[in-house]
């Protein structure tokens, strides 16, 4: 039951992310997306899946599917029996938020500032995998070691549940692994700060700068068939008549 629950959840939060931009990365400049899809001959171009939001949405689905299944399993009709959710699965939790919030940062500081090359959000999508270990010049290891380790714990977390029936604590999941994912996302935020800063490369990565405000609406024109009155404004009021005689 408990891989059925994480399958439904699972494929549930993959088919919001498909027909949204839920996972995805906000898009600096609209202009660049184009000019890159274009030379990329993309015919349906949507934007990058971004690493914070799919770790975010990878121990949700893992904790939650875990809670909910051994709330089932140890509840009746008669008798709830609600899971506690220990230091340990709070902690895995908060390090998903709290890379979540960081990265959102980085990416509004890097939005205000960006450099002469295309930043690493403005590219279409290449595929899941290939987006959240990939910036502007292409597979980086400090995005890949995160995505290993977040996969390596997230498997202990799922063994355990399975086979022992309880949420781990911190025997199993122990300082020395919540640690190393400490270390894994502070390695992965900090060189994100330098992500977007390479030189251009070609005419098709040249960054557009900033995208142009809107121009405001033009003034509604004036209907030229309008009778002038005595003054000769033809928007003006016709004169009152004059008042009878006593």
């Amino acid at each position: 039951m408990y891989l059925s629950i994480l399958v439904i959840l699972g494929g549930l939060v993959i088919w919001i992310s498909k027909e949204s931009s839920m996972l995805r990365n906000e898009l600096f400049n609209e202009r660049n997306f184009c000019k890159l899809a274009a030379s990329l001959k993309l015919k349906k171009p949507r934007p990058s899946f971004s690493l914070g939001r799919s770790q975010l949405a990878f121990w949700t689905v893992i904790i939650v599917s875990s809670f909910i299944y051994l709330f089932l399993k140890c509840s009746s009709f008669h008798h709830f029996d609600v899971p506690v959710l220990n230091a340990t699965n709070l902690s895995l939790l908060g390090i998903a938020v709290g890379t979540t919030l960081v990265s959102k940062t980085i990416d509004n500081s890097q939005k205000d500032t960006q450099g002469e090359a295309i930043p690493q959000q403005d590219f279409p999508s290449k595929g899941f995998f290939i987006d959240i270990i990939s910036d502007e010049r292409g597979v980086s290891i400090h995005r890949l070691q995160n995505v290993i380790w977040t996969v390596v714990v997230g498997a202990i977390y799922i063994g355990f549940v399975a086979g022992h029936e309880q949420l781990p604590d911190d025997k199993v999941i122990n300082t020395q692994l919540l640690s190393l994912m400490g270390i894994s996302t502070g390695a992965y935020l900090g060189l994100k700060l330098n992500e977007n800063k390479n030189l251009p490369v070609s005419e098709a990565t040249t960054n557009d700068g900033p995208t142009p405000p809107v121009p405001p609406p033009p003034p509604p024109a004036v209907d030229t068939n309008l009778k002038p009155s005595g003054d000769g404004d033809p928007l003006a009021a016709p004169p009152a008549p004059d008042p009878p005689a006593n």
